[in-house]
């Protein structure tokens, strides 16, 4: 033992002994293992997710950028989106914590496998739907229980298919994908997008209108992310996300500054060592080149274009008449 009992202490440690209280052979070494066990269950192992993907976060923030741009223009008014959080959890939590009625819109992300979930909280839908028809966006006091009608549910739909595109956009630079609206779901229950067990990354974003805010999330698969988790935890990556066309134009002049070798191959001839001995000044030799065909133009070496020799004030030269670049 590392700490020395003082005399009291072992007087009551003996009492307790005499009393039965406390079994003498017990040294809690079973009580200690026991609490330094977990048990570990094969079949309903939690996945662990190590590391950031500070790429995804990068995107959400383009998302918002755009999403913001689209939605005022469609309400003709302001609004305003920020992300709230982004984080793993069990879809069962999620969908455990999501209220009834609940408009959550099926995805479709190809060229990955699965699909994603997006989520407009009820109260935002109602003030949407108020805005869109001339309203000043105060939603319903008594949201709970009430079923979304045909109007509702085609106006999430225009709102979810204009949030798509700009998705789409956010996650071009990164990784293309083709973002596809599947359906329209009311009850969490008929939403089975993964077994309730598995992990999903999800984000929440703030919508803040005029008079009212709430909030639309977006739920994908750890599974579905897991193929292209490489680019999406790069240590480094551009918040621009755009192409950088000053560097471009820069890199630009200077390869048009390059210096390079253009030699006009005239033709070949195969010739015996002997007759190359015997060659005297005036002698011909015949090319495999027609004279009235093009000559092939070299850059270091390398075959680019077809040309026509000539003369051009008193000097040889050749014309071009066809590029052989592989275009």
């Amino acid at each position: 033992m590392s700490q020395v009992l003082s005399q009291s202490e072992v007087d009551a440690l003996l009492s307790a002994v005499s009393d039965n209280r406390v079994d003498a052979d017990d040294d809690g070494g079973d009580e200690g293992l026991q609490s330094g066990v977990v048990q570990y269950d094969l079949a309903n192992q939690d996945r662990i997710i190590r590391g950031r993907m500070p790429t995804l976060d990068i995107i959400h923030d383009r998302f918002i950028r755009l999403f913001r741009v689209t939605l005022s223009n469609s309400l003709r008014k302001m609004a305003n989106l920020s992300v709230n959080s982004t984080g793993p959890l069990k879809f069962s939590e999620f969908m455990n914590s999501l209220p009834l009625p609940s408009c959550l819109n099926i995805l479709r992300l190809d060229p990955l496998r699965g699909a994603a979930v997006m989520v407009i909280e009820s109260k935002l839908l109602y003030a949407l739907v108020d805005s869109f028809f001339g309203g000043n966006d105060v939603p319903y006091t008594k949201i709970e229980g009430k079923d979304f009608t045909q109007i509702e549910i085609k106006i999430a739909r225009r709102v979810v298919l204009s949030a798509i595109d700009d998705l789409e956009k956010a996650w071009e630079p990164v990784y293309p994908l083709k973002i596809g609206y599947s359906r329209t779901e009311i009850n969490p229950q008929f939403v089975a997008v993964v077994p309730p067990s598995d992990v999903v990354i999800a984000t929440t974003f703030d919508v803040e209108l005029e008079k009212v805010s709430g909030t639309i999330k977006i739920v994908i698969p750890y599974s579905t992310l897991e193929p292209i988790k490489s680019k999406l935890s790069v240590g480094f990556q551009s918040e621009q996300l755009e192409v950088d066309f000053i560097w471009i134009n820069r890199v630009k002049e200077q390869i048009m500054q390059t210096t390079a070798n253009l030699v006009v191959k005239l033709g070949e001839a195969n010739i015996q060592l002997r007759d190359i001995m015997n060659l005297e000044i005036g002698d011909i030799i015949q090319l495999d080149t027609d004279a009235t065909m093009p000559l092939d133009v070299l850059v270091e070496g390398v075959p680019k274009f077809k040309g026509i020799p000539g003369l051009l004030k008193g000097n040889r030269a050749i014309r071009v008449t066809e590029s052989m670049f592989d275009l």
